[in-house]
């Protein structure tokens, strides 16, 4: 499969209604219609699995998973070696029972971020903006590079995920792991 482009990007998005995944979800999510959930190797789904929502897939991990950077590489293409793999939203923000969306961005924006989870502050984070650029929603980048950036960061096609360790779970396998004590 040839490489997407960031226009196709940005058209499949639009068409979907896609613009970037939820830095935070619950249980309660993983029950919702049109949702699939995919088992990353041999890992637990309580720890981290790909959640996959109209072809597009997205890292979670819970709070507490310790090889979330490994999880992710499993399965992301590695188009941006040399930066940080990292949660959306801080560790130490989310509620114990959430999962965070996982992504790869620059050391200086990952770091200058993570103390603040405002949605202006993710979006900042996500569009990898150091935290030195002026806050708001005002950048060099133009709409398909943002775009681009989401797209590259924490959420990607289905079809470009690296599928050899992926198992889909069923919706008894996927109520038997979070309804477990």
């Amino acid at each position: 499969m040839p490489p997407t482009t960031a226009r196709e990007y940005g058209e499949r998005m639009r068409i979907q209604s896609i613009l970037w995944p939820a830095p935070a979800i619950g249980r309660a999510d993983l029950r919702q219609v049109g949702v699939s959930l995919h088992r990353i190797g041999k890992r637990e789904i309580t720890g981290c699995f790909v959640l996959e929502r109209r072809g597009w897939g997205t890292v979670y991990c819970a709070p507490t998973y310790k090889d979330y950077r490994g999880a992710f590489d499993a399965v992301m293409p590695r188009t941006s070696l040399g930066r940080d793999v990292d949660h959306l939203l801080p560790k130490s923000r989310a509620m114990v029972e959430d999962f965070l969306a996982m992504g790869r961005i620059s050391g200086t924006s990952n770091r200058g971020w993570n103390a603040d989870d405002d949605p202006q502050a993710m979006a900042q984070k996500v569009r990898d903006m150091a935290k030195a650029t002026p806050h708001g929603f005002t950048s060099r980048l133009t709409d398909l590079e943002r775009g681009w950036a989401v797209v590259t960061c924490y959420i990607r096609p289905m079809g470009e995920l690296s599928r050899a360790g992926l198992t889909r779970l069923t919706r008894e396998e996927i109520a038997a792991a979070i309804d477990a004590p």
